[in-house]
């Protein structure tokens, strides 16, 4: 009989963003929260230079030893797996950014075995917003800006995302699935 692993299929959208932002992913539910922020990173493309948290009712996952405390209860995600929590909870917010505050609502929608242990994204939608542009405020002004060609800011922004798009005009509407598993082939 051939081995099987079990896996959870994630929804996770980035709140308070109109039209959603999300992706949805098969993941082995074995994994560590760390190494999930590390797919999440992935999935939607940031550039994984800041602080990150998945914040559960009760407790937070969250790197240990920062100057400051965000919860009573705090857990670190490279000891704590995926399946001792999730199962039970359901749902959690991961935080990425501290300063720009991305809430991303991470909601488990189904449990299965695959004979192998596989992340794969099966669907989503829409870019996420440029690095540092100052949370879901900072981006609306920033489509607001880039939808108007006639605005004064227009080329600088513009300009200014390309950081995000590898020199691609940035688009808030792409979003290529086969792109995404390229990537997470590799984390």
């Amino acid at each position: 009989m051939q081995e099987t692993y079990k896996h959870y299929q994630l929804l996770i959208t980035l709140e308070e963003i109109e039209p959603a932002i999300w992706r949805r992913l098969h993941v082995p539910a074995n994994i560590s929260f760390h190494r999930l922020h590390k797919i999440i990173q992935a999935a939607f493309d940031w550039q994984d230079y800041h602080l990150y948290s998945f914040e559960f009712s009760d407790f937070l996952i969250i790197e240990p030893g920062g100057d400051f405390s965000f919860h009573e209860v705090e857990k670190a995600p490279k000891k704590v797996k995926v399946e001792q929590v999730m199962e039970q909870y359901e749902e959690c917010v991961y935080e990425y950014d501290f300063g720009d505050g991305w809430l991303h609502r991470i909601t488990l929608e189904e449990t299965f075995e695959l004979p192998v242990k596989e992340v794969v994204c099966t669907g989503g939608e829409r870019s996420r917003p440029p690095e540092d542009v100052g949370g879901p405020g900072g981006y609306a002004y920033f489509l607001s800006v880039i939808r108007s060609p006639e605005d004064e800011d227009y080329e600088n922004m513009l300009a200014w995302a390309e950081k995000d798009t590898n020199g691609r005009k940035f688009d808030p509407e792409y979003f290529y699935r086969e792109k995404v598993n390229r990537k997470l082939k590799r984390v």
